[in-house]
Order: structure tokens, then C-alpha cells, then sequence
């Protein structure tokens, strides 16, 4: 794990807008999570099984939920074996550029790119990547209009 200077977590409700309990950063073993320089986040998961990039400046609303595994086999015969099924979820890297915005009660699912200075309306759930300078929202996350 490797975080940049000036990082900010706040966690509990006295610290943010919602009541979440608080933030949780859960790394596995040989899993990257890097955060750049100047991010902020409050309330907020991520699950890094694989590699999670966060860039510089970047503002991670309330309640966001950011991981890298479906954190279950997709084959319904190794999801009845713990072992199995924890062992063949799929991963893939998520990657969150710099200058971005992601509004509260967000998910970032696995293999998602965020490109810089985009912002993800709240409550969203991004299951593809989005352009940089451009507003995506919604549950799936689809293009709202691009910035200047």
C-alpha cells in the first residue's frame, strides 16, 4: 500500500454528512493500492484483492464502495465449496485518474477506468470506464455530458 501526502479519511458520523460507521481499506495479500497526493474520503470501502490506482486529487464521497473482485465464483458448484469459491472470483485492476469527483453511496465495480477531472454522479454504480472531462451517473453508470 502506498499512500500520497496530504491523504484524508474521515470516518465515523462525526465526520461526515451520513451516519456511516466508518471507512474500511481491506488489501489482500500481494494486492496493490496505491493513492495519490491530496485525496479525500469519508465513510468509505474499498477492497483491493488485486491492484486499486487512486490518482491526485481525488474526492471520494460518503458511503462509496470501490473494489476490484466479485468476491464469489461465477460457477454456482465452486460457490458451494468456501475455498473454491473465494479462490476463482474473478479480479480485475481498478484505476481512478486524477481531479476526479465521485459523489456519495457510489460503487466502483472490478476492471473499471476512471478517467481525470470526471466526476460520478451519486448514488451511481460504474460498471465501465468513463472518459476523462466527462459526468457519467446512474445504476449502471451511463454518460450525462462532457465537461470543458
Amino acid at each position: 500500500m502506498r499512500i500520497g501526502h496530504h491523504f484524508s479519511c474521515n470516518s465515523t458520523p462525526a465526520y461526515s454528512f451520513d451516519n456511516g460507521l466508518c471507512s474500511k481499506i481491506d488489501i489482500a495479500k500481494d494486492a496493490q493500492l496505491t493513492i495519490g497526493n491530496h485525496v479525500g474520503m469519508s465513510n468509505t470501502i474499498i477492497f483491493c484483492m488485486n491492484e486499486i490506482v487512486i490518482g491526485d486529487y481525488v474526492n471520494i464521497g460518503g458511503q462509496c464502495l470501490i473494489m476490484d473482485s466479485n468476491f464469489h465464483s461465477l460457477n454456482w458448484e465452486e460457490r458451494m465449496i468456501p475455498e473454491d469459491d473465494k479462490k476463482n472470483a474473478r479480479t480485475a485492476p481498478v484505476h481512478i485518474g486524477s481531479h476526479v469527483f465521485i459523489g456519495a453511496r457510489t460503487i466502483i465495480c472490478k476492471g473499471v477506468t476512471i478517467g481525470d477531472k470526471a466526476i460520478v454522479s451519486a448514488g451511481s454504480v460504474v460498471v465501465c470506464n468513463i472518459p476523462p472531462l466527462e459526468i457519467w451517473g446512474g445504476n449502471p453508470a451511463k454518460f450525462i455530458k462532457r465537461l470543458e
